[in-house]
C-alpha cells in the first residue's frame, strides 16, 4: 500500500514539475520592429503572408508593445472576398414653390445619373392627405409623366419629427425628376431631402503570395495528380491555375489540402480553355493537391498563383516612441481591448505602416525578462523540493526495508 502511495505522489510531482517546465517554455517565437512613427494617429499595420504564416489559425498569438513594454490595443481587420455596402445618394433640390398653374412643383436632380425605380422622400411629420404626380425631363424644360395620382397621407412617427416615404415607379434615367402636388390652395407637404440607397459590392484586396513548385504526375488512370508546394503555412484565398493543352477544353478537377498526411477537401470545379480558371477557397497549409480528370484527353500543363485576402491591424499610436510586433506563441489567446467597442467610431481612413525584418528565436518581450529570471530561479526551486521529497521517500523505504529484513 506504501509503494502506491508513494507511487502516486511521484506521478503528480513529475506532471506538476512538466506542467511548469512547459509553462516555462511559452513566448512569442517571432518579433519585429514597427516603422518609426512621425505622429499620434491611429494607423493600419498590413500583415505580410510572412507573419500570418507564422501565427496560430485565427491570429490570436498577435500582440503590439511599445518601447516600454506596455501592451498597445488593436482591432483586427480581414477583408472578405466580396461583401455589399449601403450609400445614400442625395438628389438636390434645386426648386420648390408654386407655378403659374397654381400647383407647387419640387424639381430634384439626378444626382446618380442612372435609371432609378424609386424615390425615398424624407419629410416633415404632418397628418393630412395629399395627391401628386411625378415627371421626368432631361433638360428641365420640356417634362413627361412618369407616374400621376399619387397618394400620400397620414405620414407621420412617434419616434422623430420625421418620416421616409418610398415613391414607386417605372424605371427611368432621366436627368430631372419633378413633383407636382395638386391644389390651388392646398399646402404642400415639407420635404427635407430626396434621394435613393445604392447597393455597391466590393472586393477584397488580395496579397500575392510566393509562387508554389509545382510536381505534377500523369497517372494511367487517366488521371492528373498536381502537388501545389509552397515554403511556408500560408493563408491561401484565392487560387488562379494556369492550364495549358490543346485549344479547347473542359476538365473536372478537385483540390484538397495536405497537412501532415491529411487530406481534407476543400472543392469541385472545372478547368476550361480559354478562361482565367480563379478560385476561391480558404486554406491555410503548406501543399495543395489538384486531382484532374483527364478522360481520354491528353494531360494539360498546370501552373498556379496563389493570393492571400489582407489582413490588418488598426491602432493608435504615439511619435516618436518605438513599437513592436510580436507573434508565434501557440499558447496565445485573443487578447479583449476596449478598442473593440469603438471599431464604427475610430477613423476610417488611417496612415499605413509596415514592419521591418523579422527575428527568428524564442522571443520574450523586454518587460517579461525580469519575470521569466523569476521563473526559472522558482522552476529550480521546484526541482529542488521533488528531488529533496523523492529522496526523503526513498530514504524511508530503504529504513523499512532493513527493518523487515532485521525481523525476518
Amino acid at each position: 500500500m506504501k509503494k502506491r502511495n508513494l507511487l502516486k505522489i511521484f506521478i503528480c510531482l513529475a506532471a506538476f514539475f512538466f506542467g511548469v517546465h512547459a509553462q516555462s517554455q511559452s513566448g512569442y517565437k517571432y518579433k519585429a520592429q514597427l516603422e518609426d512613427i512621425d505622429a499620434t494617429k491611429f494607423y493600419k499595420i498590413d500583415l505580410p503572408p510572412t507573419v500570418i504564416a507564422k501565427c496560430k489559425d485565427r491570429l490570436e498569438d498577435i500582440r503590439i508593445f511599445d518601447e516600454d513594454g506596455k501592451q498597445v490595443p488593436y482591432i483586427l481587420r480581414e477583408d472578405l472576398p466580396a461583401f455589399k455596402i449601403e450609400n445614400f445618394t442625395e438628389f438636390p433640390i434645386l426648386k420648390f414653390g408654386r407655378e403659374k398653374d397654381k400647383q407647387t412643383h419640387i424639381i430634384l436632380k439626378n444626382a446618380s445619373q442612372h435609371a432609378i425605380n424609386n424615390l425615398l422622400l424624407f419629410v416633415k411629420n404632418m397628418e393630412a392627405s395629399r395627391v401628386f404626380s411625378i415627371t421626368g425631363s432631361d433638360d428641365s424644360i420640356h417634362w413627361f409623366i412618369i407616374k400621376e395620382n399619387i397618394y400620400l397621407e397620414n405620414t407621420f412617427s412617434n419616434d422623430g419629427d420625421n418620416t421616409i416615404n418610398t415613391l414607386l415607379f417605372p424605371k427611368s434615367n432621366y436627368k430631372y425628376f419633378q413633383l407636382i402636388i395638386f391644389g390651388e390652395n392646398v399646402i404642400p407637404f415639407n420635404i427635407i431631402k430626396a434621394g435613393i440607397y445604392k447597393e455597391d459590392i466590393l472586393f477584397g484586396k488580395y496579397i500575392e503570395l510566393p509562387r508554389p513548385a509545382v510536381l505534377q504526375k500523369d497517372s494511367l488512370n487517366k488521371k492528373s495528380y498536381v502537388q501545389l508546394n509552397f515554403n511556408d503555412f500560408y493563408k491561401i484565398n484565392k487560387l488562379e491555375i494556369h492550364a495549358e493543352g490543346p485549344k479547347y477544353f473542359k476538365r473536372s478537377f478537385s483540390i484538397t489540402k495536405n497537412n501532415n498526411g491529411n487530406y481534407n477537401y476543400l472543392l469541385d470545379g472545372y478547368l476550361i480553355s480559354d478562361s482565367s480558371n480563379i478560385f476561391i477557397i480558404d486554406a491555410r497549409t503548406k501543399h495543395l493537391q489538384l486531382t484532374i480528370n483527364n478522360e481520354d484527353n491528353s494531360p494539360l500543363t498546370i501552373g498556379a498563383d496563389a493570393y492571400q485576402l489582407n489582413t490588418s491591424l488598426l491602432t493608435y499610436l504615439q511619435a516618436n516612441k518605438r513599437y513592436y510586433l510580436f507573434f508565434g506563441d501557440s499558447t496565445a489567446q485573443f487578447p479583449k481591448y476596449d478598442l473593440e467597442f469603438f471599431k464604427d467610431s475610430v477613423e476610417k481612413n488611417p496612415a499605413d505602416i509596415s514592419i521591418k525584418s523579422i527575428e527568428n528565436g524564442n522571443v520574450i518581450h523586454e518587460k517579461s525578462k525580469g519575470s521569466s529570471e523569476k521563473s526559472k530561479l522558482l522552476l529550480w526551486i521546484i526541482i529542488g523540493g521533488v528531488l529533496s521529497i523523492l529522496l526523503f521517500f526513498t530514504f524511508r523505504m530503504m529504513k523499512e526495508v532493513d527493518k523487515k529484513k532485521e525481523s525476518n
